[in-house]
């Protein structure tokens, strides 16, 4: 369980330092957190789109919402005492997050900021897969004990 707990808060550290291209400068999806709760992530606003054919500046409203409710479940399952509440959580994290970078590369190839954010992903990506993985396997193995318990 303390390893599922590390590779947790690296995947939400990983995350948190994926490189953004916001105006004429660069920042990380963290600061983007820390800057969309104060404006409110712009919702109902032109700046907002979960369209997955928005240009890249409107897509950051929703990158760092996303980011922010996977960091959110990712750290209540960290906090959380019942396996079953942590398995689900970062199950549920995991996919915000996913979602999240995927808004953030849409189109890598045909835009430069998406493709730094991509290749600064690349750590974030590979050990949230291995995260991913391992809280599968405990939720097959908690599974399995919770069926043979009942006979």
């Amino acid at each position: 369980m303390e390893k599922l707990q590390r590779l947790t808060i690296w995947t939400i550290i990983l995350n948190c330092f994926i490189i953004v291209g916001a105006g004429h400068g660069i920042g990380c999806i963290g600061l983007l957190e820390i800057i969309g709760l104060f404006n409110k992530f712009d919702i109902g606003t032109e700046d907002f789109s979960l369209s997955f054919s928005a240009s890249y500046d409107k897509s950051l409203s929703a990158i760092s919402l996303f980011a922010l409710i996977g960091h959110i479940a990712l750290l209540i399952s960290v906090l959380a005492s019942k396996v079953k509440i942590c398995i689900w959580t970062k199950i549920i994290g995991l996919l915000f997050l996913w979602v999240s970078f995927f808004y953030l590369i849409h189109n890598a190839f045909s835009d430069n900021a998406s493709l730094i954010g991509f290749i600064s992903g690349i750590p974030f990506i590979s050990i949230s897969i291995i995260l991913a993985i391992k809280v599968l396997k405990q939720k097959f193995h908690s599974g399995l004990k919770s069926q043979s318990s009942s006979f």
